[in-house]
């Protein structure tokens, strides 16, 4: 059905899910290209992240995890929904940023054509004329994954997404329940046939190592029905042929490190600490601690916020911009009007449409800082569609409130704080009149031009005659 991992591996890039065809190597050495992705459960400091005692670490955490991994989620989704096209050449458009569309996921055919994630849609038809170009369906991904987390919280409570297609599974105190691992692993597998089709559980790889990183390398290195378990013993070992591009690092770190010919983890443990803190910062601090199995990420809870859903049906589909942003106004101020919004403000909002004719379209933005203003939340909305327009007319607009911030209060840019000023009317800088507002906006605006664009009037020289040497402009720099 799906396109097959055995004996072609299919191998995560930075830019995506790609076909690689491997040859000579066992799968426990099955490194051939190999980088995390999606690492953001690595993206804490060192100090919150390493693994601590039972005594002090939380209860609701987990040690030994397991790792799930089905590559290329969404392209498999789209194969198993149009079993037609299994044995053609296809590939997955991009999510719609730019007017430039580009390749993001391919098909084993493809990707023996020449066709890469990537690529510019017109060079990838130059490479094979055949190739069926299929449109996003963020939405039906999106529902797809969030079904099999719900159904793997049977197994464990304990489960942590890590983007589509990949979870972590907390399994520590599972062997009396569930038997050893290779029976959690055929528990988990039996879940997910209940939700989802035949092709798509067969494909997915499973690994069980010490800590998050250790599970991810597992499941990477195993193939579909030969999952791949690391002892804690065995931990270290196991990592020593991991390439270095398998680290949730910086990418120019790991090529930093190939080009002085650390290729591998086992070669990384012979660089001292201190030289690569030196080079690579915090960076060099952690990849050192993954490769020596001495950072242990614990498996952590996912606990996904009850948000504000509202929506839109058009009774007859609409492409235009311009109605479509007044309906976002509308949506808005309905999501806003809701009584459990009340007294919290908005920090990241999601604003989805189904299409005419099929598939959907999906935005995000996480708000700079979290605000209840309609106004400022639909701009940013409207700014976001203008950049990433829909494919198509739109037959229903939904907007979502995923976060949620503090109580928010509204403040006047300049707000009078003395007496005084507030009598004049004017602010003193001299004695650090400055309200925090004014001070948000400088900063701001310097980090985004590199300067003060804003300048404050002084008195230089109030007698004189000649008008323009009464007064002078400095650089407001607070």
């Amino acid at each position: 059905m799906a396109p097959r991992s055995s004996p072609s591996q299919s191998l995560p890039t930075r830019e995506g899910f790609e076909w690689t065809r491997t040859h000579n190597h066992e799968p426990e050495n099955d490194w051939l290209n190999t980088v995390a992705i999606d690492t953001n459960w690595a993206s804490g400091s060192g100090s919150e992240t390493v693994f601590q005692p039972t005594s002090v670490r939380a209860s609701n955490e987990s040690r030994q995890a397991l790792c799930l991994w089905l590559p290329t989620f969404e392209l498999r989704l789209e194969l198993v929904r149009s079993p037609e096209l299994d044995r053609t050449s296809v590939a997955l458009l991009s999510p719609r940023e730019n007017t430039r569309r580009t390749i993001w996921q391919v098909s084993e055919r493809a990707y023996e054509s020449g066709v890469r994630p990537g690529q510019i849609v017109s060079q990838a038809v130059s490479l094979c004329t055949s190739l069926t170009l299929l449109e996003p369906d963020p939405a039906h991904y999106d529902a797809a994954a969030d079904t099999m987390l719900e159904v793997l919280t049977e197994l464990t409570p304990i489960v942590e997404p890590a983007g589509r297609g990949r979870v972590f599974l907390g399994i520590d105190g599972l062997e009396r329940l569930s038997g050893p691992p290779n029976q959690q692993i055929d528990r988990a597998l039996s879940l997910l046939f209940q939700v989802s089709p035949a092709p798509l559980v067969a494909a997915t790889r499973a690994g069980v190592a010490p800590g998050k990183f250790g599970a991810w390398v597992a499941a990477a290195s195993a193939q579909s029905g030969r999952p791949v378990i690391v002892s804690e013993s065995g931990l270290i070992s196991f990592l020593a042929d991991c390439p270095i591009s398998s680290l949730p690092i910086d990418s120019i770190v790991s090529h930093r490190l190939e080009r002085l010919g650390i290729r591998t983890l086992g070669q990384l443990r012979r660089l001292p600490e201190l030289a690569l803190v030196a080079q690579f910062g915090e960076d060099g601090r952690n990849a050192l601690a993954w490769s020596t199995g001495c950072r242990i990420d614990p498996v952590r809870p996912w606990h996904k916020p009850q948000s504000i859903r509202v929506s839109l049906d058009f009774p007859n589909p609409v492409g235009l911009t311009g109605p479509l942003y007044r309906v976002v106004d509308q949506l808005v101020e309905r999501a806003l009007g809701r009584s459990c919004r009340k007294g919290r403000s908005v920090a990241a909002v999601r604003m989805s449409a189904y299409l005419d004719g099929g598939g959907s379209w999906v935005i995000e933005r996480v708000l700079r800082e979290p605000t209840s203003d309609r106004e400022r939340i639909a701009a940013i909305l409207r700014a976001k569609m203008e950049n990433s327009p829909p494919t198509h007319a739109i037959e229903t607009l939904t907007l979502e409130i995923t976060e949620f911030g503090l109580s928010s209060t509204q403040t006047l840019l300049f707000d009078r704080t003395t007496e005084e000023s507030r009598a004049t009317g004017h602010l003193d800088f001299n004695h650090n009149e400055v309200p925090a507002a004014l001070k948000n906006a400088v900063n701001e605006l310097k980090l985004r031009i590199g300067h003060s664009p804003l300048y404050r009037v002084i008195e230089a020289d109030p007698w004189s005659r000649i008008p323009e040497r009464r007064n002078a402009l400095l650089n407001l720099d607070i």
